[in-house]
């Protein structure tokens, strides 16, 4: 295939795409559609994935103890704690510190506050603990159990952990990878059959047009490639048009979803930093569907 071939392959694909202006823009929207709700199934993912992996990161274990329990008893837990190879670290909350946190995250709530503030030091509601960050999941169980022994029970009030947030926004990333997977397949297929339907209208409106190049010798390429060029193009011109309206979206929520998550924008996949690599995703992944469904078409429908 020469250079003047080729150009005029993708001219005519051009005018394929302009002469049937209301059926491109149908099929654009729907191609739209679909990538829309792919890289926000994406996004959500990535979110999920990221929020699960730094709850993971701070995986601890909340030891509450008795408001009679000597602090020199506690440290000494904590020095026995600190030594044990599942534990990363350790951090003995004294209860007036644990009172002052409870001031500051209830702040805007003055009465409950001057409820708090009634108590003098000696009568600290608020008991003293040890925050305790685990190396996996699986050394919660031995850590517990540690703390549920008979030595220990006398000066422990309550044990608190995150296993079940984890367990749970587990759940939540597996539901929303099955239901992308899902709906994918289902706008991926919606996206073709709209795609198949507008390639074959064009290439019936042109039929006399191929009939022509047919009897003049044309090869095969210069008659069906114009057809992969629109599709092609509906792909392309979809995912600028996503892009367009995704940007913007990502631009204004990406901090407060950080502030929300409380996570870095920088660390976000597919927010703000790799929008790039988004946006390069979203044209591979319409001018795919394009040509595909182009492919399928003219396979059907073009006999030559």
């Amino acid at each position: 295939m020469n250079k003047i071939t080729f150009f005029r392959i993708i001219k005519n694909g051009t005018l394929n795409y302009s002469r049937n202006f209301w059926l491109s823009l149908a099929a654009t929207a729907v191609m739209v559609i679909t990538l829309f709700i792919i890289s926000s199934l994406l996004i959500l993912n990535s979110l999920t994935n990221i929020s699960l992996e730094t709850i993971k990161e701070k995986v601890d274990i909340s030891v509450y103890f008795k408001l009679d329990a000597p602090e020199s008893i506690i440290r000494q837990i904590e020095k026995q704690v600190s030594l044990l190879p599942q534990v990363r670290g350790v951090t003995f909350i004294p209860s007036v510190t644990a009172r002052d946190k409870f001031k500051e995250l209830h702040k805007d709530e003055p009465l409950l506050i001057e409820s708090v503030e009634q108590f003098t030091d000696t009568e600290n509601p608020f008991p003293a603990s040890l925050a305790i960050r685990v190396n996996t999941l699986d050394d919660y169980p031995q850590i517990i159990s540690l703390f549920e022994d008979q030595k220990l029970t006398p000066y422990v009030k309550k044990i608190t952990d995150k296993r079940d947030i984890v367990e749970r926004l587990s759940r939540i990333t597996n539901g929303i990878k099955n239901l992308g997977l899902a709906m994918t397949l289902i706008f991926g297929v919606i996206t073709v059959i709209v795609m198949f339907n507008t390639i074959r209208l064009t290439i019936y409106n042109r039929r006399e047009e191929i009939e022509i190049a047919r009897l003049v010798g044309a090869n095969n390429w210069y008659i069906r490639g114009p057809f992969i060029v629109e599709g092609a193009l509906y792909g392309f011109a979809g995912s600028l048009l996503t892009s367009a309206i995704l940007y913007p979206i990502i631009f204004i929520m990406a901090p407060k979803i950080s502030r929300f998550l409380e996570l870095e924008v920088d660390r976000f996949q597919y927010l703000g930093q790799d929008f790039l690599l988004l946006f390069l995703m979203l044209i591979g992944t319409g001018v795919f569907l394009g040509v595909f469904s182009s492919m399928v078409v003219i396979r059907r429908y073009l006999k030559i």
